[in-house]
């Protein structure tokens, strides 16, 4: 009852997926949210939502209903209104709500800095996406996660070895990284500022990690990668992984698996940073697991697949491995759900076939930088690690992080 995975309609070789092909699957059952939210603002439903099937799914029926405090006892969270930020325009949207770019409206009549407002549809966030806090009730927990994390305190460590800062040729003195400095949230993970709602949304505003960000300039890995159709340069590959599963570690460590990681939800900064956003999908650490998903099926794991009940650590370093494949090929991994079941075991595989073109024999010790790290032939192996049909023989993010591709010298 699984489709064949969702690529885009551009290219006459279906080699990436559509950016907005997101699904949910219950026991492996799918359910594909509708890519436009309502034109209007929604009304509150007082049954659970159905989703609108799609040609090639089996629909299944998903709980979205939100809690529904009365008006009179429980004012709304926030005690803001979108009335206060200036709306400068559209960034994207989706099947669960927007994303905008303002700025918020000063005292004395100004405006400040750029921001970026997502708005979450209430009626349309999952049953399971939900969570109860000790002050504000119970909230998205995208929201619950996102306030956690910024509030969470981290240690700059050392710069590591695929700090962007060794390919951009910049003063390491002249930028804000201080090893040793105790910062609130991780860098590469994108920081809640403050969030409120009204009667139909709620409002995450966000810093803008690219304020003076050019015309077509790529805003995310996503259409970094369509600029490169064969593969970004290792170098880069490495200090984007690098960052990536730098915050992933974070994460986990914390107890919060993100669930969706992807491309398109790896958005760029200035000088080679990047930051993870996203957690519409996220949830913390749970013995009995998920049954359910949801997210874009290229990048979930077989388990899933296969309607099986996952763990979160295992699904995270699934859809890094897709990421890191991604960004070697230029393209997905696996072109269906069956394909995805087998992985990367058969030498025969598609997906298994054009990683070796890419890095494999002479092409091995291609990008390999002077510590020893960077190698495509190193990078091959992380991607192998990480998309084991077996979830008990993929690496933990922070064994990911020793690995030679990424530490260098002394790396696995």
């Amino acid at each position: 009852s699984i489709p064949p995975l969702a690529r885009s309609p551009s290219s006459p070789r279906p080699r990436r997926r559509s950016s907005q092909q997101r699904v949910s699957l219950i026991a492996g059952r799918v359910s594909i949210a509708p890519i436009e939210p309502p034109p209007s603002p929604p009304t509150m439903l007082s049954e659970s939502l159905r989703r609108t099937p799609s040609s090639g799914s089996v629909l299944s029926s998903v709980s979205t209903r939100a809690p529904t405090p009365s008006a009179e006892s429980q004012p709304f969270l926030g005690g803001r209104n979108i009335s206060e930020y200036l709306i400068e325009g559209e960034i994207g949207r989706g099947a669960y709500g927007l994303v905008k770019r303002a700025r918020e409206f000063l005292p004395d009549g100004s405006v400040g800095p750029p921001l970026v407002i997502k708005q979450v549809i209430k009626s349309r966030i999952l049953a399971d996406c939900w969570k109860k806090h000790p002050k504000h009730g119970t909230i998205p927990i995208e929201i619950y996660v996102m306030s956690a994390i910024s509030n969470t305190s981290y240690v700059l460590p050392p710069r590591r070895p695929w700090d962007p800062s060794r390919l951009n040729g910049k003063d390491n003195a002249a930028d804000d990284w201080k090893e040793g400095q105790v910062v609130k949230g991780h860098p590469n993970i994108c920081p809640l500022l403050e969030f409120f709602e009204d009667h139909h949304y709620y409002y995450l505003i966000l810093p803008s990690s690219t304020p003076d960000k050019r015309p077509n300039e790529p805003s995310d890995l996503f259409d970094l990668v369509e600029t490169y159709p064969h593969g970004l340069p290792s170098s880069m590959i490495r200090t984007y992984l690098g960052q990536i599963a730098d915050a992933v570690t974070f994460l986990h460590t914390h107890g919060i698996v993100h669930r969706d990681i992807k491309d398109e939800n790896v958005v760029l900064g200035p000088d080679g940073r990047c930051i993870l956003i996203d957690f519409g999908s996220s949830g913390l650490v749970k013995k009995s697991g998920w049954d359910t998903f949801s997210g874009t099926l290229d990048y979930a794991g077989p388990e899933i697949l296969r309607g099986e009940r996952y763990y979160g650590k295992e699904q995270d370093v699934w859809a890094f491995g897709v990421v890191a494949y991604v960004l070697l090929v230029g393209e997905c991994p696996f072109m269906t759900a069956a394909e995805a079941q087998e992985g990367l075991e058969s030498p025969f595989a598609n997906a298994s076939i054009t990683l070796d073109e890419r890095c494999a024999e002479e092409k091995e010790k291609e990008g390999e930088e002077g510590d020893g790290g960077g190698s495509l032939g190193d990078a091959a192996a992380l991607v192998r690690a990480c998309l084991q049909v077996d979830v008990g023989a993929r690496p933990a993010f922070d064994w990911i992080l020793r690995s030679r591709f990424l530490a260098g010298e002394g790396g696995w």
